[in-house]
């Protein structure tokens, strides 16, 4: 945690911004630290939260999250392309990952939440174990072209059950490159959804909303 000092929290913000090159005080992610007073003076420090504070809570809340469940294991971390990616490293692969992956991604979305109430902010988590991601993306990305082909043929289009975030992301990458199929997603949370429409010459206005 990076500390900031001002006679009041606006300076203290002002000098958190100038500092580390951010435009928008809205955009700071911080807390209060402490407000000292004197009799002729006023001094504010507050924290800013860095990506590593993130993971670092991350990484521990995951561990007691496995703790509740019986089981042990460590993650190894990294931030990459704006996400904090956590690799559980257990002997219980099969737990942690649950069937269809819905362990998994409970734990997934209890950390993100976690995050969101200790920090402030909304943070890209993403949670693996022992390949599972990678293997589900090959199943969906494989499944995602065969639709887009026949799509391409019968000009139905098709809609998928309802995935989490990064899959659908996935799929709407691995189809980028069809010149005349479309990407949408709808639907809110646990319903989110994308759909595969037939849209001649595409791939240069194809929406990747995610």
């Amino acid at each position: 945690m990076n500390k900031y000092e001002g006679k009041s929290e606006e300076e203290a913000v002002k000098k958190a911004c100038a500092d580390l090159g951010v435009q928008d005080p809205k955009t700071l992610n911080y807390q209060v630290i402490s407000v000292k007073k004197t009799l002729f003076a006023k001094t504010v420090t507050i924290g800013i939260y860095t990506i590593n504070d993130v993971i670092v809570f991350a990484d521990d809340y995951i561990k007691r999250c496995l703790r509740a469940l019986g089981l042990d294991g460590s993650t190894e971390a990294k931030y990459e392309d704006g996400v904090i990616k956590l690799n559980i490293v257990t002997s219980h692969n099969k737990n942690v990952i649950g069937k269809n992956g819905d362990t998994l991604r409970a734990i997934n979305e209890l950390t993100r939440s976690a995050c969101f109430n200790r920090f402030g902010g909304h943070y890209r988590i993403l949670l693996n174990c022992d390949g599972y991601k990678e293997a589900k993306y090959s199943k969906y990305i494989a499944m995602a072209r065969r639709y887009a082909r026949e799509v391409e043929e019968t000009h139905v289009t098709a809609v998928l059950d309802p995935m989490t975030s990064d899959e659908r992301r996935v799929i709407h990458q691995a189809l980028a490159d069809f010149p005349d199929i479309k990407t949408q997603s709808f639907g809110t949370g646990h319903k989110r959804h994308v759909t595969i429409q037939y849209c001649p010459n595409a791939q240069a206005n194809n929406n990747t909303k995610k």
